[in-house]
């Protein structure tokens, strides 16, 4: 995502993560991270995010309840690009950098027409996680 934030910094795109829960927790590669069980638990993994991934995105981060992440679908890797007026107008279970690229592509020429944007991010060129 660090390279569409680049892409679009100029753009007036604002890109957000939301950290929700750990997807597997005490599992494969996160062995050392549970399940959160206090707001400043959770808190202290997702700064622990930031810091690991050199996220420039602001992360904000789901209350203990995950009433927001349940609101918006309860899947792990869930991605949204809304635009100005508030529409969703790209909402998929599974986050794609290259379908993001091409809906932000689409909003922005419109837009300015005047400064198109063409899709230049590849999935198989990122990794699409954050």
């Amino acid at each position: 995502m660090e390279l569409l934030r680049q892409k679009y910094l100029d753009r007036d795109v604002e890109f957000v993560s939301m950290y929700v829960r750990e997807p597997h927790p005490n599992e494969r590669g996160f062995r050392g991270y549970g399940q959160h069980d206090t707001y400043e638990h959770k808190l202290a993994y997702a700064r622990e995010l930031v810091d690991l991934k050199d996220l420039k995105i602001p992360v904000v981060v789901d209350g203990i309840d995950q009433k927001h992440h349940l609101d918006l679908g309860n899947l792990p890797n869930m991605a949204y690009v809304v635009d100005k007026k508030g529409v969703v107008r790209y909402a998929k279970n599974w986050l794609l950098a290259d379908d993001i690229d091409e809906v932000l592509s689409g909003l922005v020429s419109q837009d300015d027409p005047s400064r198109p944007v063409t899709v230049t991010i590849a999935t198989h060129h990122i990794d699409s996680s954050i």
